[in-house]
């Protein structure tokens, strides 16, 4: 067990110190004591204060490391030992979530960071004009990546990329745009999800898929987004569109269908894929577009 030479003073029940209230009062406590002669209860108070924080610091030293606290006059042992008692602390949280290139300043006094890369989520497929004959459902885009790490160095300086959500598919059978890819450095990074596919209108079984999630690499923990989802039509009025692929930070967009014909929903969350457009199997509708995916983000969480 380690050892701690800081130990409180007059401690004991029924010490001769005087009360809480007393030494509030006391004008010394401000002034200082002057010539003639200190009362020792107040003395005692004094260090009684003095040395019962000192000795609590010196355990917490004692017990979050283990090593021993000695009364030997070396300042600097102490600070560097009670530093290492208080690592690990989070000092800040550094959040870039608006799309584009930043460089990383850290927080003064971070030690280490906790850093999270998600990917920008695809965007959802576009729907061909219908009639109350066909109907067009298009595919939800997929999910961004996943990468998360703890580094101790390197970090500094380092240049962070925050994709782009991807694009909704235009009004007509046209693809949802691929997301944009995060990273922090050359460290890790984060693939975008890829776009929800555009439907034609048709009048028999039909369904249209998305391109592939993204992907985390270079992390301690890398994650796949989820895939956006098929469109599905088995007739003009059983249909829904894909939903948006979820990252790792939830899910993506609802889809639509016969009773909730409409654009495409646009994703929420970090990564989140938009959804495809749905329309047809009543009225005449106009050509509609997906939804956008969400924008990727960077989290970088500093400790002491």
């Amino acid at each position: 067990m380690a050892t701690n030479d800081f130990l409180p003073f007059g401690g004991a029940a029924g010490a001769n110190v005087m009360t809480q209230a007393s030494y509030a009062a006391l004008a010394a406590r401000t002034a200082g004591f002057s010539s003639g002669t200190a009362i020792s209860s107040q003395l005692n108070k004094v260090w009684r204060q003095s040395s019962i924080i000192s000795a609590a610091v010196a355990q917490m030293i004692s017990d979050n490391t283990g090593l021993d606290v000695l009364d030997d006059g070396t300042i600097a042992t102490i600070v560097a030992n009670l530093k290492t008692a208080t690592s690990g602390r989070l000092l800040n949280t550094q959040i870039f979530a608006t799309p584009g290139t930043f460089t990383y300043t850290p927080t003064p006094g971070t030690r280490k960071v906790r850093v999270r890369v998600i990917g920008g989520g695809g965007g959802g497929g576009g729907c061909a004009a219908t009639t109350a004959s066909n109907a067009a459902p298009g595919a939800g885009g997929s999910g961004g990546g996943y990468s998360e790490s703890t580094l101790t160095s390197g970090f500094s300086g380092v240049s962070i990329v925050v994709g782009v959500g991807g694009s909704a598919g235009a009004a007509g059978a046209n693809n949802g745009g691929n997301g944009g890819g995060s990273s922090f450095g050359a460290i890790l990074s984060a693939t975008g999800g890829g776009g929800g596919q555009g439907a034609v209108a048709v009048a028999s079984p039909y369904s249209t898929g998305s391109d592939p999630s993204g992907v985390g690499t270079g992390g301690s923990i890398n994650a796949q987004g989820t895939g956006g989802s098929p469109s599905i039509l088995t007739t003009i009025q059983n249909y829904q569109s894909g939903v948006g692929g979820g990252s790792s930070f939830g899910g993506g967009a609802s889809q639509r269908r016969y009773s909730d014909q409409g654009p495409g929903r646009q994703g929420v969350g970090p990564g989140a894929g938009g959804s495809g457009a749905a329309s047809g199997g009543s009225t005449t509708t106009a050509a509609l577009a997906g939804g956008a995916g969400a924008p990727g983000i960077v989290i970088v969480e500093e400790y002491f």
